[in-house]
């Protein structure tokens, strides 16, 4: 009786243990999947550039009859010389590309999508983008500090700053979404990337001056 009640057991113990390594490989298949796709298929990439570019190709809000008057925090010499976003909730920390090539600005990190606004000209919002998965020549470091794989976590409330031509700029998050497109022109400061491959959903971040 004993023998069949540990062969019961062992039988139980030995199911229970294959369903559990079963569970942790689809978690990380799951985790890690997007990542190695990526990684392996130049295409994927290069379809997510054409979406984060189509969105703000066509697209220019107008300037408001009154404009806001951008306050200049004070210059500080102990800057950085390069401009700079940081995120630290999500581990950011690049320089953002300036370039009229999206394509090029892309492949370098954290591209600041031209005819907008800028910190010290900030009219229109600052549009920010970066891609999620980046590219096959990206270091894992470089994808850490220099993507938005993580913008997903960003939430209302968090604090990002930029530093520009050696001035310190705060911005709070006050709303998020996903969504196929920008819903908000009143933003001091909007973040998006793609959510997944050859998916028009995006991730949104819009956020206001807190300095």
């Amino acid at each position: 009786m004993e023998k069949k009640t540990i062969k019961l057991l062992s039988r139980i113990y030995l199911s229970f243990g294959i369903l559990l390594l079963f569970l942790g490989f689809l978690f990380l298949s799951v985790s890690f999947y997007p990542s190695i796709w990526y990684s392996v298929n130049k295409e994927a990439t290069q379809e997510d550039t054409e979406q984060i570019v189509a969105l703000v190709t066509d697209v220019k809000p107008e300037t408001q009859e009154d404009p806001k008057v951008v306050e200049l925090p004070p210059f500080d010499e102990k800057l950085p010389k390069q401009n700079i976003l940081k995120i630290p909730s999500i581990g950011v920390n690049s320089e953002i590309v300036q370039n009229k090539d999206a394509y090029k600005g892309l492949l370098k990190g954290i591209w600041i999508v031209p005819d907008f606004g800028t910190p010290e000209e900030n009219e229109i919002p600052i549009i920010i983008a970066a891609h999620r998965f980046g590219y096959i020549e990206w270091t894992k470091e470089f994808r850490y500090k220099s993507s938005f794989y993580n913008l997903p976590k960003l939430r209302v409330g968090d604090k990002v700053q930029i530093i520009w031509n050696q001035r310190s700029y705060e911005y709070e998050v006050y709303k998020s979404e996903d969504n196929s497109q920008i819903t908000d022109y009143e933003a001091d400061l909007i973040l998006y990337t793609c959510r997944m491959y050859n998916s028009p959903t995006r991730v949104f971040r819009y956020l206001s001056r807190a300095n």
